[in-house]
């Protein structure tokens, strides 16, 4: 893109070049992921705390946030279907503000249905856009480097679980929970909702210029209905294979700083686990943003499926603070990689005709697997007094989750 009005030289006006408004767009999408992911993440933090407060179990509050991650993806659907329609920029704004005011009101709980109205409902409906409409907004203004546009705009993610960790126990230890769970929830939303106001698809020109010298990616815009891509096995293979990887994904930066805990850890010591987790995810992101573009999916999902068994390996047994913190980092970079390809290869399939509804729709089975994993390890935390069963099976539904992606993009026969 070309600013005009700088002077040359003999009278002649000369264009001056200006930053491209699609990495403008990267920048703010990045802001919305990383605003609104801090009080997410933080809910590992608050949980044994809450627990202890009231004697509910962990089982009980952890399914609070299996009812925000089911909502959310019912409600992202929708969400997606009018995005494409209208714009990605009014349902941020919505979405973002009934999050914020989720999060921030635990600091008022006293009983646990509150925790089901505010993190399952107000907040659930809130957390069904940032995802969605930020990975399928970068897809419309990147024909061409998606996987790093898309790696640099869900490093906001990874960043938030980063910071939410240490933050949440600072603010925990000098204002208390409550006050802690305010500051996050209200004051991490308003500072995404300045950067939602200037999210926007590009016009027809500025379209025409990014798919320029990328005839064969910008035909892919027509793509196909949301009826055709649930008419096609793909689809499937990668709405399980996603299922399988946010259960296993949230079942650890869920129950990851309890689990420090009950091993004798320090709540600052196991508040680091978010940070290392955060640390690989966002040196996974890269990696996969770069690999991808220039190698393909198929060795990108390859590594991260790799490192990401490597994780749980280490983190079924017992482990000492130190080796915790590497398995969590080594979780961050594969879950990350694995995530970051998966989320580019689905304009690559799909077009980008439909590519909101499309994205909602995957993304329910993403956050079905989100909403079953964590809620499932509580109970059986609470009926066996270890995460042993829940930690070993994750293994298993990797590898599931690998094979079924793997059938997603093979090659077309003939």
């Amino acid at each position: 893109m070309l600013g005009q009005g700088d002077m040359c030289g003999w009278g002649i006006t000369c264009p001056v070049p200006s930053l491209p408004r699609r990495w403008l767009i990267v920048a703010a999408l990045f802001v919305v992921t990383f605003g609104i992911s801090i009080p997410l993440a933080a809910y590992g933090v608050f949980l044994p705390i809450i627990a202890e407060t009231f004697g509910w179990s962990r089982g009980a509050i952890s399914a609070a946030l299996s009812v925000n991650l089911l909502l959310g993806g019912v409600t992202g659907f929708f969400v997606g279907r009018l995005a494409d329609r209208h714009g990605p920029r009014v349902m941020l704004l919505l979405t973002i503000a009934l999050a914020g005011t989720g999060f921030g009101l635990i600091s008022t709980v006293g009983a646990l249905w509150h925790l089901y109205v505010l993190v399952g409902l107000v907040a659930g409906t809130g957390m069904s856009s940032f995802y969605l409409l930020s990975t399928s907004t970068v897809a419309h203004w990147f024909p061409d480097r998606r996987g790093l546009a898309i790696a640099l705009v869900l490093i906001g993610f990874n960043l938030g679980y980063m910071a939410a960790g240490p933050l949440a126990a600072w603010l925990i230890a000098h204002l208390g929970w409550r006050g802690a769970y305010a500051i996050i929830g209200f004051g991490c939303s308003a500072f995404a909702l300045l950067a939602a106001a200037t999210v926007r698809l590009p016009g027809p020109a500025e379209r025409s210029s990014a798919a320029a010298g990328h005839a064969s990616r910008a035909a892919a815009v027509g793509g196909v209905t949301l009826a055709h891509a649930l008419g096609d096995s793909r689809f499937w293979c990668l709405s399980v294979s996603w299922l399988l990887l946010g259960g296993t994904l949230f079942m650890f930066s869920v129950h990851a700083v309890p689990f420090a805990r009950d091993q004798g850890m320090t709540l600052a010591i196991a508040a680091l686990a978010l940070t290392a987790y955060g640390v690989g995810s966002v040196a996974g992101r890269l990696f996969a943003g770069v690999l991808a573009d220039s190698l393909g999916t198929r060795p990108t999902l390859r590594v991260g499926y790799v490192v990401e068994l490597a994780a749980l390996g280490m983190l079924g047994v017992m482990p000492s603070p130190g080796m915790l913190l590497l398995a969590m980092t080594l979780f961050g970079f594969g879950a990350a990689a694995t995530d970051n390809a998966v989320t580019k290869v689905i304009p690559d399939l799909f077009g980008l005709r439909a590519i909101g509804a499309i994205m909602g729709a995957l993304s329910l089975g993403w956050r079905s697997g989100a909403a079953l994993g964590p809620a499932l390890a509580g109970f059986l935390y609470d009926a066996s007094g270890s995460y042993a069963v829940a930690f070993w099976a994750a293994p298993g539904l990797v590898l599931i989750s690998w094979g079924l992606v793997t059938l997603a993009i093979r090659p077309p026969s003939g």
